[in-house]
């Protein structure tokens, strides 16, 4: 049994021990908070660095939603990479900042969203509505995702502050400082495709063969599942902002894609297509919302010249989507947008390969939508 006075040793260790424990960590956090390595609380420091290309973009984006000169943001996947800020720009009038990231959840593209909320004087947002960000649960999140990045709070960058990975990045900048490229433009390190060429039937990535008999929906994949998740992380933040312009849009995946869902699975094609018009009536009674939905434009989807792979269409695309929401007006009533959806499962049940063309248009043409 200890005496009072080993008590008072023991105690008097304790306390020094932690406040020594204290006095480090406090140390490295101020360090790593001068140093700044993802430029986070500030974009000019003691030795020159800047964002790099090669860097997951979960990390560097934070802060360029934090730094970066804009009143309209762009969110969503890498379906929207390719919208360049100087069309956007040019074109929709006004200034622009791409903070897309790549196969990112609804929950990560709302923390993306409220940081730009919380950080700038945002007027405008265009969010793509992704089938594939939506699944999975509405708290799911990349494993990489610095989710303490996304917020406000200093308190809770601690696993960046006192992080090992951060004293690594430190002396990897400081010895790397003589060849960082500062000229180097950021808003470009996400565009791709330039180099790609138009996918075929032989490498486009979907299995297009009809199963024996219809295969059940995933757990994450149903109306339900989307819904729930869209409920979650983008219908509060519409609600919330309601001085903020809030513009939704579904990219035009090649038809395949869809053929390839409606081939496995007829609910879960059906399934999507109720959710389109469950998101239509729930961001109709609010004033602040529009909704542009490409995949019934035939001339883009049924042509394959038009895409780089499963999914992403080449840039050209992006400088029409941004013609269109130029020049037409979003959807303007329940009855459109239920024609649109028909239109889209018209052409998903009806396909015949015959109607597939692979001509390669750099410059494609405006389609009927524009008349």
């Amino acid at each position: 049994m200890m005496s009072s006075n080993e008590n008072g040793q023991y105690g008097r260790f304790v306390r020094r021990f932690f406040i020594s424990i204290s006095v480090f960590l406090a140390s490295i956090g101020t360090f790593v908070f001068i140093c700044d390595p993802y430029l986070y609380y500030h974009t000019s420091g003691i030795y020159d660095r800047t964002y790099m290309k090669n860097l997951n973009a979960r990390y560097q984006m934070a802060s360029m939603v934090k730094h970066f000169k804009y009143d309209t943001l762009i969110a969503g996947t890498s379906m929207v990479h390719n919208f360049k800020e100087e069309s956007v720009n040019e074109k929709l009038k006004t200034v622009s900042f791409n903070a897309s990231l790549s196969g990112s959840s609804a929950k990560e593209q709302r923390k993306v969203v409220e940081l730009a909320l919380a950080s700038k004087m945002v007027k405008h947002v265009y969010w793509e509505l992704n089938y594939d960000s939506l699944s999975g649960g509405k708290d799911r999140i990349d494993p990489s995702f610095p989710a303490y990045f996304y917020d406000t709070n200093i308190l809770n960058d601690l696993p960046y502050l006192v992080s090992y990975s951060s004293l690594q990045r430190i002396e990897s900048q400081w010895k790397l400082k003589d060849k960082i490229n500062m000229n180097a433009d950021p808003l470009q390190y996400y565009k791709f495709g330039h180099d790609k060429k138009p996918v075929s039937l032989d490498n486009i990535g979907v299995n297009l063969k009809k199963p024996e008999k219809p295969q059940p929906v995933p757990a994450g994949h149903t109306n339900e599942a989307y819904m729930e998740s869209f409920k979650e992380n983008v219908l509060p933040v519409v609600e919330k902002n309601k001085d903020v312009r809030f513009t939704f849009l579904y990219t035009p995946y090649p038809v395949t894609r869809h053929i390839a869902v409606y081939n496995s699975s007829p609910e879960m094609m059906e399934g999507r297509l109720k959710f389109k018009r469950d998101v239509y009536d729930a961001l109709s009674q609010l004033k602040n919302t529009e909704i542009y939905d490409f995949q019934d434009e035939q001339s883009i989807t049924f042509n394959l010249g038009n895409y780089m792979d499963r999914s992403h269409y080449f840039m050209y695309i992006n400088e029409w989507m941004l013609d269109y929401m130029a020049e037409k007006h979003s959807i303007q009533s329940k009855e459109e947008y239920h024609e649109k959806i028909e239109s889209l499962k018209m052409q998903v049940q009806h396909f015949e390969w015959k109607q597939l063309t692979r001509n390669y248009k750099p410059q494609i043409e405006k389609t009927s939508s524009f008349k």
